[in-house]
């Protein structure tokens, strides 16, 4: 009975709908008037074919970009290693000290894994090292690194070329930022990730006009978590921006801004015998702001003539209980003319170094016969004067071969944030060899440095000190094998000869790296493909990092370290896998700092003109 009067309920729900229908009026149908509607209204007529083809004509108009600021003269053969953005997108390098391991003798003081410290230890001179300079201005160590410079905390996503200057004792990196001279914008992003939470995001924009008119914005943020010890995390967000205008041939202005902000925090280890927080390495939060001003007279290529750059630098430094500001006011004079060059430079600083004079020259009287030379004049604050001279000379007596001498003499101040320190007297020699062929090359060099105090890394107080480097002489050899056009095989040694080893870096350290790289150009003709496959191997003795607290050696044990790196590129987007301490060495490059075992990092990076 429950479903009859159901059924008589919807039927006559049923009968009442169909009752409205039937009153309901006839719906009137719409007429449409042909051609009442625009035809652009309802189609896209944007013709994205023309739009393409004028873009690619625009990525091949050049525009006028400020010439690099570096030296004037003509270096000797095999004076230098260059890094291109090529070398700098296809190495294994994710840090600027990264891509140094490369440079024959470098030793990096490794304090943990990325976004640890990463000072640059060479034949025993520790804080002296090196040397920066980016865009050709001094980088001026300042706040927490105020003995040395980080290169670990440099972006390379922001660089164009690496020149590596190789001397007896020192070596001299000039970084150049990246330089767009086509009409058509370029633009970059990066997204990387890794173990422990690893992250690293970029992205770049770089625009100019005919009118002479050019931007450049670029930022990059670098995040690395506590991989090692029970506390060690980093993060940096870089930021870079330029600005610049040549209305003219021989006339130029431009202004950068260079901002980082390093959160770097201390390095601490669990004592397993007492259970309590050990801190070994230091940490600072801070700002560091570099601005540069330049106005250039001359030519806008790097040709013969002419030129005058007047520049004004501003570093400021903001953290962790130091506020620092140091200004730089000078300039630089250059000529070239074919096979000679010179210039000359003058910067009045308002800390530390009051005036860095410089003159340089070389000369190539003929394909075979090079010259190159340098003189240095530094007043620092109390009454300290560093007065040296640099000369090379090279000799190519058959295609392919090259010899080369170089001199360092005179009297440097090793560290002039130390009103304490005074000048020591240098007498550095080398000579070198090298055979450069397109499937084989090889160098050896045989230099003898001077007896030299030398300053210990202020990031790791565990080593307070590093012991006198005696005269000492350093036999380095580095090879290039190329038996196929897809299959590379270089490296490099280098050993301290004699009984004792100065301190702050291994004997007989060497890295070595096969690589695969090839285009596949039978099944890719365009060249759009490029595949490339890298294991590389670095492996010292045991030596001395140096000495703590009380002046006692700290022992640094013989090790060897494996680093894999896969990399494909189509078109401009790139992939890569990059793997570092394949053998899960417990091992260090520093005591006490532990790198993390199988880290690996894996992203993509991707450039066009649009």
């Amino acid at each position: 009975m429950i479903l009859a009067g159901a059924g008589r309920r919807i039927a006559a729900g049923l009968g009442l709908l169909t009752g409205i229908w039937a009153l309901a009026p006839a719906p009137v149908r719409a007429q449409v008037v042909d051609d009442t509607i625009p035809a652009d209204s309802v189609r896209d007529t944007t013709d994205y074919t023309a739009r393409f083809l004028q873009e690619r004509e625009r990525a091949t108009v050049r525009t006028p970009v400020l010439p690099r600021l570096s030296e004037s003269g003509p270096h000797v053969p095999s004076s230098r290693i260059v890094f291109t953005r090529d070398s700098i997108e296809w190495g294994n390098a994710v840090t600027v000290g990264d891509l140094l391991q490369h440079v024959p003798g470098v030793y990096l003081w490794r304090g943990g894994w990325f976004g640890r410290p990463e000072p640059v230890s060479y034949q025993g001179r520790g804080t002296s090292s090196a040397e920066y300079l980016v865009d050709g201005i001094p980088w001026v160590a300042a706040g927490a690194d105020s003995l040395s410079v980080d290169p670990g905390l440099f972006s390379t996503s922001f660089l164009d070329r690496i020149e590596v200057e190789r001397g007896p004792g020192r070596i001299r990196v000039f970084l150049y930022t990246r330089r767009h001279d086509r009409l058509a914008p370029r633009s970059r992003i990066g997204i990387a990730r890794g173990d422990q939470d690893f992250a690293r995001y970029e992205g770049s924009l770089e625009r100019r006009s005919r009118s002479g008119l050019g931007v450049v914005l670029a930022a990059d943020y670098l995040s690395a978590p506590t991989a090692t010890g029970t506390s060690s995390s980093y993060r940096n967000t870089q930021v870079w921006a330029q600005g610049s205008y040549l209305p003219s041939e021989r006339f130029g202005i431009q202004y950068q801004l260079l901002r980082s902000r390093p959160d770097r925090r201390p390095y601490a280890t669990l004592d397993r015998t007492t259970g309590l927080t050990d801190t070994i390495g230091l940490g600072y939060k801070a700002t560091r702001t570099d601005a540069q001003f330049r106005i250039h007279v001359g030519p806008q290529l790097d040709g013969p003539g002419r030129s005058l750059d007047l520049i004004y630098a501003r570093t400021a430094w903001d953290g962790s209980g130091i506020d620092q500001q140091i200004n730089q006011l000078g300039g630089q004079l250059r000529y070239r003319a074919g096979t000679f060059g010179a210039g000359a430079s003058a910067f009045y600083r308002t800390r530390w170094t009051a005036l860095d004079v410089r003159g340089n020259a070389g000369w190539t009287p003929s394909a075979a016969i090079s010259f190159n030379g340098e003189a240095v004049l530094q007043h620092h604050r109390g009454g300290r004067t560093s007065r040296y001279v640099s000369a090379s000379a090279g000799l190519a007596p058959v295609p392919g071969v090259a010899l080369t001498g170089t001199a360092r003499l005179g009297r440097d101040v090793a560290a002039p944030s130390i009103l304490t320190d005074s000048a020591q007297e240098i007498r550095d020699y080398e000579l070198a060899a090298g055979w450069s062929r397109s499937r084989l090359g090889l160098r050896l060099a045989y230099a003898r440095t001077s007896t030299f105090q030398p300053y210990s890394f202020p990031e790791f107080p565990r080593v307070a000190a590093l012991a006198t480097a005696p005269r000492t002489t350093w036999l380095t050899a580095s090879a290039r094998v190329a038996p196929l056009r897809w299959l590379s095989l270089d490296g490099w040694y280098s050993d301290p000869r004699g009984t004792l080893t100065p301190d702050g870096l291994p004997p007989t350290h060497s890295l070595v790296a096969a690589t695969l790289r090839s285009k596949f150009l039978r099944q890719f003709r365009s060249g759009i493909f490029d595949l490339e496959l890298r294991l590389a191997m670095e492996s010292w003795g045991t030596g001395i990092i140096g000495r703590d607290i009380d002046g006692a050696p700290i022992r640094l044990k013989g090790a060897t370290f494996l680093r894999t790196l896969i990399q494909f590129q189509l078109q401009d987007f790139i992939v890569f896998w990059d793997r570092t301490n394949l053998t899960g060495s417990d091992l260090t490059y520093v005591p006490g700092f532990d790198l993390l075992s199988y880290g690996s990092t894996f992203g993509v990076r991707w450039q066009f003109l649009n």
